[in-house]
């Protein structure tokens, strides 16, 4: 016999092996081949020795036998009266049972004879052993088979690799000719380098007592010879293929199939290819959000889906598709710290990308071995193409410099982008916060292609900071002015009724006219194509029209109807910088979807309800001596820069629970560091505290003994606070007892958040004896469930969600970490057990559960109060004027800033006037809610982008499935790193890290490489333009005339090449019209925002025209008492040599600013008169500015 080539196999650890299966899993080809093809010895009970139950035994066995590897099969038989007779005191197995044995290999089924000759071929090669099982009574006489006798029913399998792991198998797996293929059959799975390894030893040991015959009632024979005989007769002379007969037969070229493959991600019109090769479903206004960033590359956008509907999936499949096409090569993420691992999660779990995560001076790569320590003398942010990183360490001044000198980015992408604002809102002067400060550094250096800013809530505070992050995604011009940014939206929003105010149509008109127009998207056609249907094309025509300068914007309004006007508005809304630089939705669009039938996923309603828990006299008066002890530290500290952060602290730890004021009181007499919960805290820290030179730490510590020194007398008092604490009541606790349980028998499961770990420990630790197994946590540190043997161990996210969902656990305590990214629509009852000042925080926390798919009709809120505090009173006024608080994410947005605002303005009086403050306080709160109604910008406009229409995908999942591990038996994991091909078991969890088999995974690409090898031959009826990035082309050559590839299918089908030089010119059109088409519209978003960008600078020297023109006059009225012409300064001005004003009306020329509008007579009366050295010195600023100005318009624009 010739030598056996032997090739190790790659080890069982690679695979993504479930704890069980059954048929809905599709076994044969998830597990049961997948595992042979690793394994080097493969023990099987079988139950009968035929050819039908063989041949099921023996699939994916033909990839087994290049491993050099052993079978040893122990097979039960079917005895007749006969049969026994002729058994009877033998210790083998007689000719004519033999011969019985030897028939059953009989089969005139191909699949059946083609995988015996495997069997085969393993038994001629020594390397297949067989044993027959036969039942015995207890003298050891043999058994006829009959419905009421023993029967060998046994079904194990154990497998084992070269590295010597394990896997064993057992359960209902039969093996007659349908088991595996059409009975519902089940088994479970047991590895031995996991916590199943107990159970595989036990399997595999008992395999081996049975394989011995110590079996309590069977006999174990080896195969007779006539068997044996029988079975070597059809090993074939050659090594059998493979392929399983049951596998299809490789249609077409594999080299070309890989090279299809490689390019599909980049062809044109494989838009649907990114999510058809993900376990995504988008929902649609998910697929119009990822046509505007992604279709519309490279416009930047602000990305402001109200919380819950899904702004990360979002955003994640959109980076997919432009990294897949090649279009994005390089991208940065910044994040809030505590979600940057959750942006790495949720980019390879359920998008397949490998993005590498910049933390602590360490590069976090996709695997949780892949880290490695930043070289020194290497910028870390040029260190990777797509990296994650944290918002909180981007924004350090060296740390900017380093981001901005790693640029160009093709892409950048900034999430809870709020965070990026003014540090002092009510002051005119510009003093942006560090994150905002980056940004601007991004927009003016022009380092970033794209920018995306995600924000549910991008004005918390005031409409300014929506219009400061506008002006990072392409606002310019005239609407880029803050005061022109709020005027638009309140002439927009007027009525046109006789009692409204006379709308500024003439402004209006004008300002649209000096804004440049984007390239006009599908959203603008949709809203023109209603107002046609509305109003007639006539009038749809005169409204495009209006600030276009065709014709007056008078003249327009003048020939509308009432209807017509209100389509206007329309309009007018869709040109406002929301209308251009935003993409929303919130849940009123889910209704609309759900209504048009578009959406089957349960929306919830909501029972929200306030619990006011009444303090015990102990309490209360314990209560009440803690908050005058903050008072009294507030008034001797309050003072010191840093104490009054410290004790804002400890003030929301008291309310929250005595186990957390009390732990923050014990550090603070150890002298321990004050741990912050969340990160936004930290954030709150490293803005305004670290001008105080106090330590900061990494953020999240804070050394409240140096900003809050204690006297001994003070030491002492908190000494006995502590004591008390111990021994006090608890009503609060005792409230959510009563409410767990009631909850419980109502079927709920039910998620208690608080803002603080201790509270969180300390809940915990009273709950586990009441709910065992049934309770879990989940911090920023993870998630955690109670085991009754083990006690507190960790858990995966993806296995707590599925714990929750399957009702394992019904109880689950979660800090405000697990308000982002913690999908839990089994929860249907929340409770708060602590309140935050920002009420979009209580939000976030009931977008956990309140998200499309809720398992019930009715989502219950219960939020605990302490009775007579400043935060039962403030949200009990939110409560008055607003019924929901999903309506702050809306127009309201600047109530959340104003809320937070509130609190502190309350407790920053001492207690003796605190009721007055909170009373004012309060008044000013309802009196913003009905300003901002009235008077603020409209924000809750829905996107008007239409559902996009794509080409079905020409790759999906599954072809990857089969192509790469049933056609090119690929190999991408390697130990301790499993590759699976169903979505839902990818994760990047510790122990049950495993990868998707998917674009983006690093091994695909190889793999694809190495089939492909290289360039296709002249010859091929494929033909490919295009250099693997978009956009390419493929076109089938052996069709006239040529035709685009649609898919895998094509490729299969592939005839001779009958029309090469014509399918390589089709191929060379579609790209080049592809070319031209992003071309033009790249080139006229190129145009438009140099034009804004022009119109900016023009503004702006406008402006500071004015502040001198105006500072010149006021100087010559203090020195001779008259009015002088602003014509004349200008004059004057310009004839400067000792500063750039000698150059300003060469740059009002090339600006083409007319002089009217430039020197406006009121300026000679503007200002009040100033000396004439100080009109020097502002002179020499403004001069400074102006030099500044034509700087960058001759680097930028003119070419000067």
């Amino acid at each position: 016999m010739s030598e056996i080539s032997v090739t190790s196999p790659p080890g069982l650890r690679g695979l993504d092996l479930k704890p069980g299966y059954d048929s809905s899993d599709r076994v044969l080809e998830a597990f049961y081949i997948p595992a042979l093809s690793r394994s080097v010895h493969y023990d099987r009970s079988v139950g009968y020795f035929r050819s039908s139950s063989l041949s099921v035994a023996a699939r994916g066995l033909s990839r087994f036998i290049n491993s050099g590897g052993r079978v040893r099969l122990l097979c039960g038989a079917e005895v007749s009266s006969g049969d026994r007779d002729a058994l009877l005191g033998r210790a083998e197995i007689g000719p004519a049972f033999a011969k019985k044995l030897a028939d059953a290999l009989v089969t005139e089924s191909e699949v059946d004879r083609r995988r015996l000759e495997v069997l085969a071929w393993l038994a001629k090669a020594g390397r297949l052993d067989v044993r027959i099982a036969i039942p015995v009574d207890h003298d050891g006489t043999p058994l006829v088979g009959g419905s009421m006798d023993p029967y060998f029913h046994e079904k194990i399998g154990v497998l084992r690799d070269a590295a010597g792991d394990g896997v064993a198998f057992q359960g209902s797996v039969n093996e007659s000719a349908q088991a595996w293929t059409r009975n519902f059959e089940s088994f479970s799975v047991y590895p031995s380098w996991t916590e199943a390894a107990t159970y595989f030893s036990h399997w595999a040991l008992k395999y081996e007592e049975h394989w011995a015959g110590r079996m309590a009632g069977f006999k174990v024979y080896a195969l007779p010879d006539a068997a044996s005989e029988r079975l070597l007769s059809m090993a074939p002379d050659v090594m059998p293929g493979e392929r399983d007969p049951e596998e299809p037969e490789p249609m077409g070229d594999d080299a070309a199939v890989a090279r299809f493959l490689q390019v599909a991600p980049a062809l044109v019109g494989a838009e649907a290819l990114p999510v058809a090769t993900t376990g995504l479903t988008l929902f649609p206004h998910q697929q119009q959000v990822v046509e505007r960033l992604a279709g519309l590359y490279p416009r930047s956008w602000l990305l402001a889906d109200e919380v819950g509907l899904g702004k990360t999936i979002s955003a994640g499949m959109s980076l997919r598709r432009l990294v897949l096409s090649k279009r994005v090569r390089r991208a940065l993420i910044l994040a809030p710290a505590n979600v940057c691992r959750q942006w790495q999660d949720e980019l390879f779990e359920k998008f397949g990308l490998w993005v590498p995560r910049l933390e602590g001076g360490k590069i976090f790569g996709a695997h949780p071995d892949d880290v490695r320590s930043v070289v020194p003398g290497v910028n870390p942010w040029e260190s990777e193409p797509v990296l994650i990183a944290s918002s909180h360490l981007a924004r350090r001044p060296a740390e900017q410099e380093r981001l901005l000198a790693a640029g160009p980015y093709d892409l950048v992408i900034v999430d809870e982008a709020h965070h990026a604002r003014r540090t002092h809102i009510d002051e005119d002067e510009y003093r942006p916060g560090r994150l905002l400060e980056l940004l601007d550094r991004i927009t003016q250096r022009g380092v970033a292609k794209a920018l995306w800013l995600l924000t549910a809530t991008p004005m918390q505070v005031a409409p300014i900071e929506l219009r400061d992050l506008l002006i990072h995604v392409g606002l310019q011009g005239p609407l880029a002015n803050p005061q022109a940014f709020e005027k638009y939206f309140r002439e927009v929003a007027k009525g046109d009724g006789p009692k409204d105010r006379k709308t500024a149509w003439a402004w209006l008109d004008q300002t649209l006219r000096d804004t440049p127009r984007l390239p006009r998207t599908a959203a603008e056609e949709v809203v023109l194509q209603g107002i046609r249907s509305q109003v007639g094309p006539v009038a749809a025509a005169r409204i495009e029209k209006f600030g276009t300068g065709d014709l007056s914007g008078e003249e327009i309004v003048q020939e509308l109807t009432p209807s017509g006007l209100a389509a206007l508005r329309e309009w007018l809304s869709l040109l406002s910088p929301v209308g251009q630089f935003v993409t929303r939705h919130s849940r009123e669009t889910l209704k609309m979807y759900r209504d048009r039938g578009l959406l089957t996923e349960n929306l919830a309603d909501r029972d929200t309800q306030p619990v006011v828990v009444p303090f015990t006299q102990e309490e209360q008066e314990l209560y009440d001596e803690l908050d005058d002890l903050i008072d009294r530290l507030m008034s001797v500290h309050g003072s010191k820069r840093g104490a009054g952060f410290v004790l804002t602290v400890y003030r929301r730890r008291l309310t929250s629970s005595w186990a957390a004021i009390q732990s923050t009181l014990t550090k603070r007499l150890n002298r321990e560091a004050l741990a912050l919960d969340d990160d936004q805290a930290a954030e709150d820290l490293e803005e305004a505290w670290s001008d105080a030179g106090l330590e900061t730490g990494d953020g999240h510590q804070v050394n409240d003994s140096q900003a809050l020194p204690l006297t001994p007398t003070e030491i002492e008092d908190i000494r006995g606070y502590i004591s008390r604490m111990k021994n006090v009541p608890d009503s609060k606790f005792d409230r959510l007892r009563s409410d767990l349980d009631a909850a419980r028998g109502r079927g709920h499961s039910t998620i208690v958040f608080t803002q603080y770990t201790d509270t969180l420990l300390s809940l915990r630790d009273r709950l586990v004896g009441a709910y065992r197994s049934q309770l879990a946590t989940f911090t920023g540190q993870g998630g955690q469930v109670f085991r009754d043997h083990e006690g507190w161990v960790d858990i995966s996210k993806r296995d707590l969600v599925d714990a929750v969902r399957s009702g394992r656990v019904t109880v689950l305590l979660a800090n405000d970490a697990a308000s982002e990214g913690l999908n839990l629509q089994a929860c249907s009852f929340l409770i708060n057990y602590d309140m935050p000042w920002n009420p979009m925080r209580v939000e976030q926390r009931i977008g956990r559960v309140d998200r499309l798919g809720q398992a019930r009709d009715v989502v219950h809120i219960r939020s605990y109060f302490v009775p007579n505090t400043v935060e039962q009173d403030v949200y009990a006024a939110l409560a008055g004027r607003i019924d929901d608080f999903r309506q702050l994410l809306g127009q309201l947005q600047p109530i959340l800033g104003a809320t937070e605002r509130a609190f502190q303005a309350i407790f920053k009086a001492p207690r003796s006037e605190r009721a007055s403050a909170q009373q004012q306080a309060i008044r000013e709160l309802v009196d913003q809610i009905d300003f901002v109604r009235q008077e603020g910008v409209g924000f809750g406009a829905e996107d008007a982008m239409p559902l996009p229409e794509h080409a079905p995908s020409p790759v999906a999942l599954e072809d990857l499935r089969e192509v790469l591990f049933e056609r090119f038996g690929a190999v991408l994991d390697k130990a301790g790193r499993p590759v699976t091909s169903d979505p839902a078991r990818a994760s990047r969890d510790g122990e049950s890290w495993t990868a998707l088999a998917t674009y983006g995974h690093p091994a695909l690409s190889e793999v694809l490489a190495r089939r492909a090898g290289g360039n296709l031959p002249d010859d091929s009826a494929l033909v490919i333009t295009g250099d693997g990035a978009w956009p390419s082309v493929a076109v089938r050559a052996d069709r006239t005339p040529p035709t685009v590839v649609q898919g895998l299918k094509d490729i299969d089908n592939l005839g001779a090449a009958a029309a090469r030089g014509e399918a390589e010119e089709t191929a060379n059109t579609i790209r080049l019209e592809a070319i031209g088409r992003q071309q033009s519209y790249e080139n006229a978003l190129t145009d438009t925002r140099r034009q804004q960008a022009l119109e900016g600078i023009r503004a702006k020297f406008i402006v500071l025209v004015h502040e001198a023109l105006a500072a010149g006059c006021a100087a010559a009225r203090y020195e001779s008492g008259a009015s002088v012409d602003p014509l004349t300064v200008w004059h004057a001005l310009n004839t400067d040599r000792t500063s750039m004003w000698g150059y300003a009306e060469a740059m009002r020329a090339k600006l083409n600013v007319p002089l009217a509008r430039l020197i406006p007579a009121r300026l000679g009366s503007q200002r009040e008169p100033i000396s004439t050295e100080a009109w020097d010195e502002l002179r020499r600023k403004l001069g400074l500015e102006l030099g500044g100005l034509m700087t960058l318009m001759r680097a930028t624009f003119l070419g000067l």
